[in-house]
């Protein structure tokens, strides 16, 4: 374990070291700890605690672990830091001491600046990266809340009602030219009615997926996502990018789950990799445009909007997407916060593009936002 020398920076190692042990806490979780240290004598170190505590869990299982795990960091912590104390006592004798952080330090972490010394939320990058992450999900996982998100898709925008008409015998509208050609029959006489009913169209659903760094705490959510709306009766194509673009619409369609995971591990070699949406955007348009993009489509992308490409090209891109597609609707996991404001460069460059932006890193949240898609 590394050794901090901020309160922010050990805050941050916390959150990490709880997501190892299978803790499911944001960047968003991390800024309400630093928040609400300006209102407790953090100094305290029960205080401390107990508000890490409370934000930190979410549910009963992780309640009881805690107290566990929270001396385990800081037992690792102190042995870091002694294994260390030796080799670096002559030098210390020369540096002057470092005072604890202050009020007006945690004020300059919530308000942009970030100085710590090692951190590891997740970032933007150019870089890709060789190799494959391990992935795990449970097939039951929120298994009813994505059959209810499902039925709501198709509600809403799967099963859009077309111009034409199908004739049929229930009572509805009144088709004239099937009612007398029928009652040709009976001398004109109005014997027969038939009526019809707009037909219903089938709606494209394009689902591109950013499998970048940045979006590694969301990876649980994603995978569900892309498994439960491919494996639907929805007329769905699903695509993951980072760095660059792979289908895995034939991948995901089974019921065997453990297989699937190991073919997405073994074809998505830049998983937790940087991240170039102007590209990957362009290299969907290049490859499938024509066929998937069209005035039938609903495009939805599921992205915290870091990029490390250019922002001209995705730009460009994107006002040939939105020329394309019937409705761009972005789900943004960061988003949820109710002071967001776009200010990473590829959320600002999509922003004005965007028919709907969804703030959703869970299935719940998703659903609460679909009935007003339209």
């Amino acid at each position: 374990m590394n050794r901090q020398t901020s309160l922010t920076a050990h805050i941050v190692q916390f959150s990490s070291f709880l997501r190892r042990h299978g803790f499911s806490i944001t960047v968003l979780e991390e800024e309400e700890i630093l928040s609400s240290l300006l209102y407790i004598d953090w100094n305290k170190s029960q205080n401390f605690k107990l508000l890490l505590k409370s934000i930190c869990c979410k549910n009963f299982r992780q309640y009881q672990r805690f107290d566990d795990l929270y001396s385990q960091y800081w037992s690792e912590l102190h042995k870091a830091v002694d294994s260390k104390t030796k080799e670096k006592e002559d030098q210390q004798k020369n540096k002057p001491k470092q005072n604890a952080p202050s009020i007006e330090s945690i004020k300059n972490w919530l308000h942009g600046n970030k100085e710590l010394d090692e951190t590891e939320i997740a970032k933007a990058s150019e870089l890709a990266t060789e190799g494959q992450v391990s992935l795990s999900i449970e097939k039951n996982d929120n298994h009813k809340a994505w059959h209810e998100a499902i039925k709501l898709l198709q509600k809403q925008i799967a099963n859009q009602p077309s111009r034409r008409y199908n004739v049929t015998n229930k009572t509805g509208m009144l088709n004239f030219r099937e009612t007398l050609t029928n009652n040709m029959r009976f001398g004109g006489e109005l014997v027969l009615l038939k009526f019809k009913k707009k037909k219903i169209r089938k709606t494209q659903i394009v689902l591109m997926c950013d499998v970048s760094k940045s979006m590694d705490l969301y990876s649980k959510f994603i995978i569900q996502m892309m498994y439960s709306l491919q494996n639907s009766k929805l007329k769905l194509n699903t695509f993951v990018f980072s760095t660059k673009l792979v289908n895995l619409s034939p991948i995901l369609k089974g019921n065997d789950l453990d297989k699937t995971m190991s073919k997405i591990n073994a074809q998505v070699d830049t998983w937790s990799s940087g991240t170039n949406i102007g590209d990957c955007f362009q290299e969907l348009i290049n490859e499938a445009g024509r066929k998937i993009l069209t005035k039938r489509t609903f495009l939805f992308i599921v992205s915290d909007g870091w990029d490390g490409g250019d922002p001209k090209v995705l730009k460009q891109v994107m006002t040939q997407i939105k020329k394309k597609c019937n409705k761009i609707i972005w789900v943004n996991p960061l988003a949820r916060n109710s002071e967001f404001v776009p200010e990473v460069v590829g959320m600002k460059t999509a922003m004005p593009f965007i028919d709907y932006l969804i703030p959703a890193l869970d299935v719940e949240g998703f659903k609460r936002y679909l009935g007003k898609l339209s």
